[in-house]
């Protein structure tokens, strides 16, 4: 094992791991080292490699099982940077802009949604979360994003209000665009949407507002975090977001 060379550390610690499969050190099923280890191995701060090994888990490259470590899954793509070429996520400040929105109108439709979905609303709701589960355990990635944009689609429509459906049709055809690339560059958050939407259904189901608007802020803070982390990453610095990155934001709300 090398130690990194004297660039980007995150984008070295990449490069590293990559070279390590090439080299035959690294082969599926393998458990890396801990990270103490790794990153005096590599010469890279904790929080560099931390920071790298997570882009790779949720990637697929890397599993990170919770008292055990970290296990290698499979080979880091041979062209890493090709995620970059996609149309709306070779783009920051685009993606980051289309998160905010999208939080803006998401928090609003759910919050809406739960005091006037019906219960055959609700029905229909379990109905397009099943469909969800069963496109991650088969890996449809296009079904999963199709049921997806349903989800969201159906909250707006259980607001009872024209506009707020209106303002969500705007917005969907570019925000299936990006679930689909998102998911591409980064197939691991396939699972832990479909746990965010569990949860947001759950609370809708209830007909709890807090809990609804609290899960559904979890859901669009997981997803501008994990594409803040394949941006830090995987980008130059000069092509990082200049604006919407280095904003301070309102960390979401947890459930009580």
């Amino acid at each position: 094992m090398n130690r990194v060379v004297k660039k980007r550390l995150s984008d070295s610690v990449l490069d590293e791991i990559g070279r390590m499969f090439d080299s035959g050190e690294l082969k599926e099923g393998d458990k890396l080292p801990n990270q103490n280890a790794l990153a005096a191995q590599l010469g890279v701060s904790r929080a560099s490699l931390r920071e790298s090994l997570h882009t790779l888990a949720l990637m697929g490259v890397l599993e990170q099982r919770p008292g055990f470590g970290t296990v290698v899954r499979g080979r880091v793509p041979a062209n890493f940077s090709e995620c970059l070429g996609l149309p709306l996520i070779s783009d920051p400040n685009e993606t980051i802009e289309l998160v905010e929105a999208r939080r803006i109108i998401e928090i609003g439709n759910v919050e809406l949604a739960v005091k006037h979905i019906t219960g055959s609303g609700v029905s229909e709701l379990g109905r397009i979360i099943a469909n969800m589960d069963r496109a991650v355990r088969e890996t449809n990635q296009a079904d999963y994003v199709r049921h997806d944009a349903d989800f969201h689609h159906h909250l707006a429509k259980a607001t009872g209000n024209r506009f707020m459906v209106h303002l969500f049709l705007t917005i969907r055809r570019i925000m299936e665009q990006f679930i689909t690339e998102s998911f591409s560059a980064l197939p691991a958050m396939l699972e832990r949407s479909l746990a965010d939407h569990r949860r947001i259904y759950e609370a809708v189901k209830r007909r709890d507002p807090k809990r609804a608007v609290s899960e559904m802020s979890r859901h669009m803070a997981n997803i501008r975090d994990a594409m803040e982390r394949f941006y830090r990453t995987s980008q130059p610095a000069a092509s990082k977001p200049t604006a919407g990155l280095s904003r301070a934001r309102t960390p979401a709300p947890r459930p009580e």
